[in-house]
Order: structure tokens, then C-alpha cells, then sequence
């Protein structure tokens, strides 16, 4: 006897409901423009308190039926030279040396500008986003880079700070109650990444500082010999700049010994005869016009204060004021 067995088998379907929160990816946020910072020249005059604003565009998106309600963060750290330091941040030169220099959002009272985990200044906005995707909600925050102090020791160069996807970013979050306005802060969260270079150039540059003082001999009797003088003059050069400083005579103009003499007023045909001279390793040497026999040094961002002497032989003339114009010249 023989037996047929007969397997029968069908599918069981069992509905199965898929939950979405109803805002799942509906709020999506990107930063849309920045342009890098530049700071442009820096000179000894500008090496502490240089600054530029860039406005910083960042848009929002509702793909739902209903109004969104963001909140929204943008977080920087300290760069890809130092990712904690934070006030200051350093752009660097090419032989390694810094300028500091701050950035602060201006949007929330010039508060320096952070990341959640150094800084905490990141929230910039909260505020409702329209549903539709063809009507995205713009926003701006101005950002401002400032130089800032002790920048005098930097040398001459182009210096850099990179802020690259790693360093930068926008977050945000969608949030169900007004009551918590900074979620942005603490709650998971979207991230939109962007990248930025703050530049700057320092230039060669000398300054008088401290304009020497007019040199007054006083009123000195006919016999007197070796009547002398001093002034003094402060230069303040950028670091590592080489730089001359000569000294122009106006009764002999071109002179590069120092030596010029002093007219008397009037008709007065006496001419009292002095020299220039300044200090160097070996005493005291003559200080010429620039052209020869001038000051030579290098620049290290502070004020170097070099004497003046002046030397008048004699003062056997007739008795009179007797007076000569010095210019002074720094080069660099």
C-alpha cells in the first residue's frame, strides 16, 4: 500500500506599522557662504588691534506640512594649529612664529567665538522655518577677527590659521517647546561642516617712536673748549628687519663724517663748527647722513634708543644764538 502525504504551506502576513517621528529629517540646516577673513597688511602700527567682520550666511530647511521650530548652533575650535587653544588663536608663519588674534561673534555681544567644548558660545539663533523646501529660511550672524596683543615680536611674513571641516560646523535640532531654546547645545543633533582660512601679511616697517629732543647748549663763555651735548632717538622696527638710521646736516648737507657747523643770526659771518657722533662697540664714533657712517641694527618689534652727541670744539666766536637743522632718516 502505498501513501500520498501532502505538505501544504502558505505565507502568514502580519501587518507591521513603521513609526517615524513626524519631523525625521524634515529640518535640515547648512552653512551657505563664508568668505576667509583677511586681515591684509600688518604693520607695527596695527599688529595689536588689526580687525575684519564677514557676515556668515547659514540657511534652513522644512520638507514637512508644519512649521519647525530650529535651534541653532555654530561651533569652532582653535584650528588645525591648536584645536583647544581658543582665546587666543594663533595663525601661524611659515618659520613658525604667531600672531594671536581673536574671533567673536558680534551677534551675541562680541563673544568669543566657541565650540561646546571650549568656548561654549556656539548658539547663534532660534527661530520657526516655514514648511516647503522652496522657501528656505535664511539667516546671517556677523563674525569678527581682531588682532590682539603681542603680536610686536612677529616677524615679516604670511601667516595662516586653517579651520577645516573637522574644526568648523554648524548643528542643529529640531525643538518641540520654546522652553529650551539652546538644544543645539546638549540634544543629538544634524551637523553641517565648512572650512575657512584666516590670513594675514606682515610687512617690514620702522617707526620713530621718540623724535629726539632739540640739543641746547646753554649760554657758554668765548674760552670754553670741548662743549658737548646730547638727544637721544627711539626706533621701533618690525622683528628681524635690518634698518639704518643717518642724520642729515643742513649747513652740510651730503657730510658723512657728522660735521656741520652752526649759523649765527643776522649778519652775523661766524660759523661755529660741531660734529655728530653716536655710540658704537668701540666708543664713540662720527654719525653720518645715511649715505655713510650710519647707525646700522635690526629690529625686534620694541623701541631701541640710540644717543645723539654733539661735539662743539670752541666757542670763540662772536657772541651770538647760533643754531643748525638736523633731519633725521630711518631706512629699512
Amino acid at each position: 500500500m502505498m501513501k500520498l502525504l501532502q505538505w501544504r504551506y502558505g505565507l502568514l502576513l502580519l501587518p507591521v506599522a513603521l513609526w517615524l517621528p513626524s519631523n525625521a529629517q524634515a529640518l535640515t540646516c547648512q552653512v551657505d557662504s563664508f568668505v576667509s577673513p583677511n586681515l591684509g597688511t600688518i604693520t607695527l602700527g596695527n599688529a595689536n588691534n588689526a580687525s575684519v567682520e564677514q557676515t556668515l550666511t547659514y540657511s534652513c530647511t522644512n520638507t514637512s506640512d508644519v512649521t519647525q521650530w530650529a535651534s541653532v548652533c555654530i561651533g569652532v575650535d582653535g584650528g588645525t594649529n591648536n584645536t583647544s587653544q581658543i582665546s587666543p588663536r594663533h595663525m601661524t608663519g611659515r618659520d613658525g612664529s604667531n600672531l594671536n588674534f581673536d574671533m567673536t561673534l558680534n551677534d551675541m555681544s562680541n563673544a568669543t567665538w566657541g565650540n561646546r567644548i571650549v568656548g561654549d558660545t556656539e548658539f547663534i539663533d532660534f527661530f520657526s522655518v516655514a514648511p516647503g523646501t522652496t522657501t528656505p529660511t535664511i539667516k546671517t550672524t556677523v563674525v569678527r577677527v581682531s588682532l590682539l596683543y603681542n603680536n610686536n615680536a612677529a616677524k615679516a611674513d604670511d601667516y595662516t590659521a586653517a579651520f577645516t571641516g573637522s574644526n568648523a560646523a554648524l548643528t542643529y535640532v529640531t525643538v518641540d517647546s520654546s522652553s529650551d531654546t539652546k538644544q543645539c547645545l546638549s540634544e543629538p543633533q544634524g551637523t553641517s561642516s565648512f572650512s575657512f582660512t584666516v590670513e594675514a601679511n606682515v610687512v617690514n616697517e620702522c617707526k620713530i617712536t621718540t623724535p629726539p629732543a632739540n640739543v641746547n647748549l646753554g649760554n657758554v663763555p668765548a674760552n670754553k673748549l670741548n662743549i658737548e651735548g646730547s638727544s637721544s632717538i627711539g626706533v621701533t622696527c618690525t622683528n628681524t628687519a635690518p634698518y639704518t638710521i643717518g642724520l642729515t646736516l643742513f649747513n652740510a648737507a651730503g657730510n658723512n663724517d657728522g660735521r656741520s657747523f652752526m649759523s649765527g643770526t643776522g649778519n652775523n659771518p661766524d660759523q661755529v663748527p660741531y660734529q655728530l657722533q653716536r655710540d658704537s662697540e668701540s666708543g664713540r664714533i662720527p654719525w653720518g647722513d645715511g649715505k655713510g657712517n650710519w647707525a646700522v641694527d635690526v629690529g625686534t618689534g620694541e623701541v631701541k634708543t640710540k644717543n645723539i652727541y654733539v661735539i662743539v670744539p670752541s666757542a670763540d666766536f662772536i657772541p651770538d644764538s647760533y643754531s643748525d637743522t638736523v633731519t633725521v632718516h630711518v631706512n629699512y
